[in-house]
């Protein structure tokens, strides 16, 4: 599995934009992005951090007459994986079980939950 470099919030925000549309262009994602923060975001922030996102691997684009359009590398399934992955590790020493203890812990989790947990563990669901 590739490490990309960590996420900022602020990067973490414009993925979750790219995720969720597809291919895009940076008007767009500063349009959605500044809709969800009821406040206008600079247009120059929001390519600066695209195409630091793009060196850093996260997203790629293609060029369209003066138009870049921009699509991430990793679909959201494939990148949260990788980001647990990292915390089990850094976080757990590796351990699986450590790191769903800590969730229990620090999350409320319902019947409904748990109930879903124990079908996925009996299925074996988590191995697709």
């Amino acid at each position: 599995m590739k490490s990309r470099p960590k996420l900022t919030d602020a990067e973490f925000e414009i993925m979750e934009v790219v995720w969720d549309i597809g291919e895009t262009n940076v008007n767009e994602v500063n349009k959605l992005i500044s809709q969800k923060r009821g406040e206008e975001l600079s247009r120059t922030t929001t390519q600066v951090q695209m195409r630091r996102l793009e060196v850093k691997g996260w997203l790629k684009h293609r060029k369209v007459q003066r138009n870049f359009y921009y699509s991430a590398t990793i679909n959201r399934q494939e990148s949260s994986e990788e980001i647990v992955t990292d915390i089990r590790e850094r976080v757990f020493g590796g351990s699986v079980s450590s790191l769903v203890k800590c969730l229990f812990k620090s999350d409320k989790i319902n019947a409904e939950e748990v109930a879903e947990l124990r079908k996925i563990i009996e299925n074996g669901d988590w191995q697709d």
